[in-house]
């Protein structure tokens, strides 16, 4: 098993929150549930270091990374910022078949929402609001962001009660985008982006 297959299966239990902020990540243990030498897991461990989600830190090993307060303001404000950015430059490039990709990931964030793959599912949509823009780097940046922040969320039981309205949020932004009303759709974007912060913030107390 290569490295970035490992790197790709702690991720995602790290966005299903089976590997919650903090956690130990041993490098023996992983070897042997991997069924690998520690060498792979330990380039695995380096990639998600690389990406903001697991710190390593001198004779103490890896764990998930964990956001204060403070990171996890700075985080949204970043997202709010690029992610609106993004949407509005996505939507001076929109055509019909950009309307039919958010409309299918809009569907498919619906059908997720409430399951395990959640995560997966708004990752989906919010990737289909940004296709059209054709920024790589900035979509990348979001990227980071959204995976650092998704992890804080799983680790919250109580956040998934604020799953309806946040995908009343996604109706109303594809609603503005179908009408064309970019002022509206990226302001839509960033009340729903404030609105997860402070739910976030809410919950850690």
């Amino acid at each position: 098993m290569h490295a970035q297959t490992i790197a790709d299966r702690l991720r995602d239990d790290m966005l299903a929150g089976l590997l919650p902020p903090g956690a130990k990540l041993g490098q023996a243990d992983l070897a042997e549930r991997f069924a690998v030498s520690r060498i792979p897991v330990r380039d695995a461990l380096a990639l998600l270091a690389t990406q903001g989600l697991v710190a390593l830190a001198p004779n103490k090993g890896a764990t998930v990374i964990e956001m204060r307060r403070a990171d996890i303001i700075e985080a949204y404000d970043l997202r709010i910022l690029l992610e609106c950015d993004l949407l509005h430059r996505a939507m001076a490039h929109m055509t019909t078949a950009s309307h039919a990709e958010i409309d299918y990931a809009l569907k498919r964030s619906n059908l997720e929402a409430h399951g395990p793959h959640a995560a997966d599912g708004d990752r989906l949509f919010h990737d289909a609001l940004y296709t059209a823009a054709n920024r790589p780097r900035q979509n990348a940046m979001i990227l980071t962001l959204r995976h650092a922040c998704q992890i804080q969320i799983a680790a919250y039981d109580s956040l998934p009660a604020h799953t309806d309205q946040w995908l009343a949020d996604h109706k109303a932004i594809v609603a503005h985008i179908l009408a064309a009303d970019t002022p509206a759709a990226t302001t839509r974007l960033q009340t729903h982006l404030r609105a997860t912060k402070e739910a976030l913030l809410a919950a850690m107390g």
